[in-house]
């Protein structure tokens, strides 16, 4: 099977590291439009059972993420002034940046034909050459938009304002306060990696 996939985030990479883990014959193509070491984002969370179901299809993958995570299971929640620990939960971490890292390494050991700093072909092209178009381009995918009458995607734009901002302070526990504020509630996560 040819498969062409547009979009070399965590999404596309792990698609073609499990297509071809699951059959060396088939000829992936991936298309990034950034440079490989682009990335947008601080850090990527997992939870145990999700960890599990990576385990089971990859320990390639689940072996190299192991080596990198920063392991908790207790949250802290601050709430008005007092704070309770619930523990149990089985979370890791691991930055964005090192998730890219060993996700390509994984489809270039496997044998996918990664293209970075490179605009994939018209979809049309792709659509006439290959058997399968994934499209993991994106919030602005532009395959997405072409295809919006079939796909339907909408958009509820919201008021609420989010940021990631990053702090050399090492927390024991994943960190969650909820404060009141003049300008409505905040929420604040913080978590150990």
């Amino acid at each position: 099977m040819k498969i062409a996939i547009v979009g070399g985030g965590p999404g596309g990479l792990y698609f073609a590291a499990l297509m071809k883990q699951l059959d060396p014959s088939h000829e992936i193509t991936l298309w990034e439009r950034n440079a490989a070491s682009d990335t947008f984002g601080f850090g990527v969370v997992f939870s145990d059972e999700t960890l599990g179901g990576i385990g089971n299809a990859d320990p390639v993958v689940a072996e190299y993420m192991s080596r990198r995570f920063a392991r908790w299971s207790d949250i802290d929640i601050h709430f008005r002034g007092e704070m309770m620990t619930v523990g149990g939960q089985g979370f890791a971490a691991m930055s964005r940046k090192e998730l890219l890292e060993l996700l390509q390494r994984r489809c270039l050991e496997l044998g996918v034909d990664v293209r970075f700093s490179t605009v994939a072909p018209p979809v049309e092209e792709l659509e006439a050459n290959y058997d399968l178009v994934l499209a993991a381009d994106g919030v602005n995918s532009q395959i997405r938009a072409k295809y919006a009458d079939a796909f339907g995607p909408e958009l509820d734009a919201r008021s609420n304002k989010f940021m990631w901002l990053g702090t050399d302070q090492v927390f024991e526990a994943f960190k969650f306060f909820v404060k009141d504020t003049e300008f409505g509630v905040m929420q604040i996560h913080g978590y150990p990696y």
